[in-house]
């Protein structure tokens, strides 16, 4: 028998937690109910495949990750869980810069997707990693024969992908899905934006050109998400708190960065964020989109998602279930900060927030935000954690991708999970 020993009473539920390490025991037998719950009776065929095939494992560790302790992880919990279960042939990558699964996915691991070698990659990561596996795995101009599987270990700030599948409600969650769960497919969206959006990286500091994504000389930048995509206050409280001074504090980065937008330090008001917002509709009636037109010009809080969870007590769609495909729009406009802040304080109490007179909640098949700011501080929007400026004048476009590229691995009652 497997279990962790060690972490403390108020242990986070993952790699931050180095003090749990990796214990076996022999046992003679055990009560039926455990054997019921925790009975591995067959390695399955991602760690272990069939005779005469060839065997592709990767662990992917994420350095730069949350509070950065998912190398302590791979030392204390997965290496030796990889040992007992008797895998010993795969290889490590470290994370050395935040192109460095990029950089992997275009010379590894696309070459043998396209071969038509199964593949299994053990990601210790926020959504940062994923998001740049799918949108890499997206852009790749050959067919994917076989489109490798993910599986999720989470080592991030929010964690929305694994707080959405309970991936992280226990240390051992991840380990767990790793032995009995089931892949499924990851939905994505897809942003295009106009000619001169440029990521932003460095704390801040570098612009970087996203056209490297795109599929033709001439198509307009492109990135592919499976999280969220949002402007205004959520997108800004991420990009401010992209930083090694504010990452020290984990999760609470957030909402200290949240305090400063709504409550300029320097005095000013709470910033408006001026654009126009087009939403892109499914009409059940006549099985046909249509296009609404958000009344108000000025917003405070604008947001798309494929989850439920983009923390696991921040449940900001109640209505979203992971990995069903669906993408739900958050969006409230101005109003006194006080009031924004207790609106948001009710996404920590099981999404309440979307039943409040202002906010505006609804599925959607995608929209289009004009922007409408000389500041380019207002013109950041946020993909899956990462911060894109858009030029003054231009424009951003969402909608869902059609098409599948790769799998993650879902805990064995994802179906069941109820929000």
């Amino acid at each position: 028998m497997l279990f962790l020993r060690g972490g403390h009473k108020n242990a986070k539920c993952g790699p931050e937690d180095v003090h749990a390490h990796l214990e076996s025991i022999q046992l003679v037998s055990l009560p039926s109910t455990v054997l019921t719950s925790y009975l591995c009776p067959n390695i399955p065929h991602w760690l272990k495949p069939c005779s005469g095939e060839s065997m592709n494992v990767h662990v992917i560790i994420s350095t730069l990750s949350g509070t950065g302790m998912a190398k302590n992880f791979y030392q204390y919990i997965l290496q030796p869980f990889l040992v007992q279960i008797g895998l010993v042939d795969y290889k490590v990558h470290e994370t050395k810069s935040a192109q460095t699964i990029i950089r992997l996915c275009k010379s590894q691991f696309i070459p043998v997707a396209q071969s038509g070698v199964p593949q299994l990659l053990i990601l210790l990561s926020g959504d940062g990693g994923l998001s740049d596996i799918v949108d890499t795995f997206h852009s790749a101009t050959a067919a994917l024969l076989a489109p490798p599987t993910i599986a999720l270990i989470p080592a991030g700030t929010g964690n929305a992908m694994a707080s959405s599948m309970q991936l992280n409600s226990h240390i051992s969650s991840g380990l767990v899905t790793l032995l009995r769960g089931r892949p499924k497919l990851v939905p994505t969206f897809i942003a295009a934006f106009s000619p001169g959006a440029q990521h932003i990286t460095e704390e801040g500091h570098s612009r970087t050109s996203i056209l490297g994504n795109s599929r033709q000389e001439g198509d307009c930048p492109k990135i592919r998400g499976a999280v969220v995509v949002s402007w205004g206050m959520h997108a800004a409280l991420v990009a401010d708190s992209d930083t090694t001074e504010y990452r020290r504090f984990g999760s609470d980065r957030f909402k200290m960065a949240a305090n400063e937008l709504l409550f300029p330090s320097n005095g000013t008001e709470t910033h408006k964020y001026a654009g126009t917002i087009t939403l892109t509709k499914w009409d059940r009636q006549t099985d046909s989109r249509y296009m609404e037109t958000v009344s108000n010009k000025e917003h405070m809080y604008v947001l798309a998602t494929l989850l439920p969870r983009l923390e696991k007590d921040f449940m900001i769609s109640p209505k979203s279930k992971p990995l069903d495909g669906s993408l739900w729009f958050v969006h409230f406009g101005p109003m006194p900060p006080e009031q924004a802040m207790q609106l948001m304080t009710h996404a920590y109490c099981g999404g309440q927030h979307v039943g409040e007179e202002g906010v505006f909640y609804s599925e959607i098949e995608g929209f289009k935000i004009e922007f409408n700011e000389i500041d380019e501080r207002w013109r950041r929007v946020c993909i899956d954690g990462k911060i894109v400026v858009v030029e003054n004048g231009g424009w951003m476009e969402v909608r869902k991708e059609v098409k599948h590229a790769v799998n993650i691995l879902a805990p064995p009652g994802i179906d069941d999970i109820r929000h």
